[in-house]
Parts: C-alpha cells; structure tokens; sequence
C-alpha cells in the first residue's frame, strides 16, 4: 500500500529536479537560484529515500543480500540503460553535450557507482552526470544493510550517528582522496533524516499527531525554504533539508485529508524514470527550439523552457510504462517498494 504524502513528494522532488534543468540548460552561465532549485529537489529525494528505506523494512533485523538484490532490481538496470546511452550519444554526437566527455573507465566506473574525477573538468559526476545522487543512495543502502541485524531504533541511532559524524568530519576534514571528499558530505544527512522520519512512522508516533503540526511544520517549512534560497553553503543546505523534512512529516499528518489523485501518484510513480530521462530530453529541446527560434531575449527563452519541462514530463510518464516496469516485471518485481500494509495508519482528522 502506497503512503500517497510521500508519492506525491516524490513527484514533486523530480520536478523541482526538472524545472531547474531545463531553465538553467539554456543559461550561458548557471545560475544560482536554479542551482539551489535543484538542491531542494535532490534533498527532498535523500529524504524521501531514508523514510523508505526504515518503512519497508519494519521494527526488527531483514536479510541484507534480500534486500540489496531489491534494491539493485529497482535501481541498477534503468541507470545502466541510460548512463549506455549517453555514452552511445558521446561517441556518435558529442556536439550534443556541453562539456561531458567519454572514456572506458569513466563509464565503467560510473556503471559500478564508484566515485571518480571525471575526466570532463574534474568534479565527481558519472558519465550520466546526475547519477552522482546515485552513487549516495548505493552508499547509503550498504550502510544500512550493513546493520540489517539489529532492531529498527538501534539501526536508524547508529546510521544518524555515524552519517552525522562523517558529515561533520567533512567538514573540518579536507584531503584530495576522491571518497572522502565525496562520501563525507552533508548530503547524508538527509538520508539519516529521512530514517528517523521513518522511524516516528513505524513505531507508531505520526499515526496519533495532531492536524493541526501539520501547519505549523509546513509554515516553518516555508520558512526555511526561503532561507535557503537566500542563502549558500552550509546554511542554505541546512535550511533546504530543514524544509524537505518539513515537507515529508506535515504531509504525512495530513495523509487521510491527501485522497487520490491519479495523475500525481503516475508522478511519483515516474519519478525515477523523469530523473534519469529528463536531461536527454531538456538538451533535445534546447538544440531544436533555438533552431526554430533565433530570436534572442526572453522571446525565445520562456518558449523553450517550458516546452523542455512538460516534454521530460511527458518523456518520464511514456518511459516509466513502456520501459521502467517491463524491466522490473523481467527482473522480478512488478512495483516499485512500497509499505507494508499493517504499517499504513492514516492520521486522525
């Protein structure tokens, strides 16, 4: 059974993810606003990810090779596909890219979610260079198998702990070593969020919360949010996780006030294929709208992002039916995870 606060924020997370893209694809220069457009949607993701993770997994121990092969099933043959065919399009057309260029080991070692410098200006993005936030989730799926046999509370405090204390030690800590630098990051952080979130939620904590903390959260949520995007570094990260766990347990008080809505659970349903497809799609639409537009200025700019978003939508939707859940039927699963029923209690309203 599908908590449909955290479907919807997943869909929502994607297009945050997609909204920067696209606007930011066009830009001679990045811009800063957008940037931390799609800061806020990868947190939210990280978050989201931690939650689900605690969820489906219960109170007590679970076999770690079990769940490790689901998660490969739900992850690994979608990423592979297309992290192939950016390196197919690098090789046929790599006008198409900005700056992404190809090598085997580069595109071997971001097949294996191995960080590495890429050899395109040196930072640590894959091949498919949005696959870095999957080099984190694989990272954070070992960390939490690696204590499958404690109880729930005792494997959550250990991973806050221990992805708190490499967070930190990152901080204070510089070295040149390619996983230090990248692992010890504060993006964990929000996967140990997202787990204590979980952990509220199985023990039964967010079932008895009172309507009225969802607004006060969403409020301060919206706060933090402004925050963020009015700030950098570490204060706006902070600020951007604040909200995103805001997000996550206002809505979920307000899971039996949610209903169904069949186009935003295809949303969150699609998420991960919108992630990994949009990027093909926004730089198609880029090349080909300033071709059948030449005008310069806003004129051509808003026409364009706004055909870049719906098509990655759009693209996201078609992939997620026609590809995503083929394979996952072909590799034994029909559905992406999903919480146990028992588990499942909407908030009294």
């Amino acid at each position: 059974m599908k908590l449909y606060s955290v479907q919807y924020l997943r869909g929502l997370a994607a297009a945050l993810v997609v909204v920067a893209h696209a606007a930011d694809h066009p830009l001679a220069q990045t811009s800063p606003l957008l940037a931390a457009l799609g800061e806020l949607g990868v947190t939210l993701f990280f978050v989201i990810s931690g939650f689900i993770m605690v969820a489906i997994t219960g109170e007590g121990p679970f076999r770690p090779g079990n769940f490790l092969a689901r998660r490969a099933i739900r992850v690994v043959p979608m990423y592979w596909l297309f992290t192939t065919l950016a390196a197919l399009l690098l090789l046929l057309a790599p006008s198409l890219f900005k700056s992404t260029v190809f090598t085997w080991p580069h595109y071997a070692e971001s097949l294996l979610f191995v960080p590495h410098q890429s050899p395109s200006d040196g930072g640590y993005s894959p091949l498919l260079s949005l696959g870095w936030t999957l080099n984190y989730e694989v990272f954070f799926y070992f960390a939490f198998a690696a204590l499958a046999a404690l109880s729930s509370r005792w494997r959550v405090g250990l991973l806050a702990i221990a992805f708190t204390a490499l967070s930190v030690a990152g901080q204070m800590v510089h070295s040149d070593n390619v996983l230090w630098s990248f692992y010890a990051n504060l993006s964990l952080l929000a996967f140990s969020s997202g787990a204590v979130i979980g952990q509220l939620f199985i023990s039964g904590h967010l079932h008895a919360a009172p309507r009225a903390l969802a607004g006060l959260l969403l409020m301060l949520g919206a706060g933090l949010l402004v925050a963020g995007f009015m700030t950098d570094g570490t204060t706006a990260f902070i600020a951007m996780l604040g909200a995103s766990v805001c997000a996550l347990v206002g809505t979920m008080v307000l899971e039996a006030r949610l209903g169904k809505h069949a186009l935003l659970e295809k949303l969150g349903d699609a998420s991960y294929s919108t992630y990994l497809v949009h990027m093909f799609v926004v730089g198609a639409v880029v090349v080909i709208g300033k071709r059948l537009l030449p005008i310069g200025g806003s004129a051509a700019y808003y026409p364009i992002v706004a055909a870049a978003i719906f098509g990655a939508i759009v693209t996201g939707l078609v992939v997620h039916r026609l590809i995503e859940k083929p394979l996952l039927r072909v590799f034994g699963t029909g559905k992406s995870a999903t919480l146990p029923t028992a588990s499942v209690k909407p908030a009294p309203i």
